[in-house]
């Protein structure tokens, strides 16, 4: 080969379709349940901050607590890497199209917004009611409000990336257009 000479672009893998059609469906399970944890604990946090029962607080952020754990957490991580996987296996791609690269910037700070911010709120709403007596409201301090913002933010955040993912919009990527004129040339 030449100098002037240039290699034709490398196809991306592609998943076979039985491979593709099965991280689809885990992507939109893990996704939808992601969106209706996420409607849960915004639930629960303003279930858990406008109560006068200490009984329904105590339960109310317990609830929320063992959720965060065991659902949200994993459930997260299961939704990017199903979105990755799913974007590097078929002709989407990671940076083709300027909708995959929105959907994958927000679900990573989502993901980070739960480890950094939503799981230490969600841990100190906890302590405070296991450390208060049954028959008394705990004072959760801040958590309690950044608990309903968190819940409120991850939601619009995750109805926005529903949106981006029927509506496809925008167009590709400057990297896209790049790599097609590399490919004609």
């Amino acid at each position: 080969m030449t100098a002037q000479q240039t290699r034709p672009a490398r196809k991306p893998a592609r998943m076979p379709p039985p491979v593709r059609k099965l991280f689809t469906l885990l992507h939109i399970v893990f996704a939808i349940s992601w969106l209706a944890s996420s409607v849960v604990d915004l639930i629960l946090a303003l279930l858990g901050q406008s109560t006068d029962e200490p009984e329904l607080q105590h339960a109310a952020y317990r609830v929320l607590g063992v959720l965060g754990d065991y659902l949200v957490l994993p459930l997260s991580w299961a939704t990017l890497i199903t979105g990755v996987l799913m974007a590097m296996g078929t002709g989407w791609g990671l940076a083709r199209h300027k909708w995959v690269l929105t959907k994958l910037s927000l679900t990573v700070l989502t993901v980070t917004l739960v480890l950094a911010a939503f799981l230490p709120s969600v841990h100190e709403a906890v302590a405070a009611v296991e450390s208060t007596p049954a028959g008394q409201l705990a004072d959760v301090g801040g958590a309690a409000s950044d608990l309903s913002i968190a819940g409120s933010v991850s939601l619009a955040i995750y109805l926005f990336n529903a949106f981006l993912s029927v509506f496809k919009p925008w167009g590709r990527t400057k990297f896209a257009s790049r790599t097609a004129q590399t490919a004609k040339a």
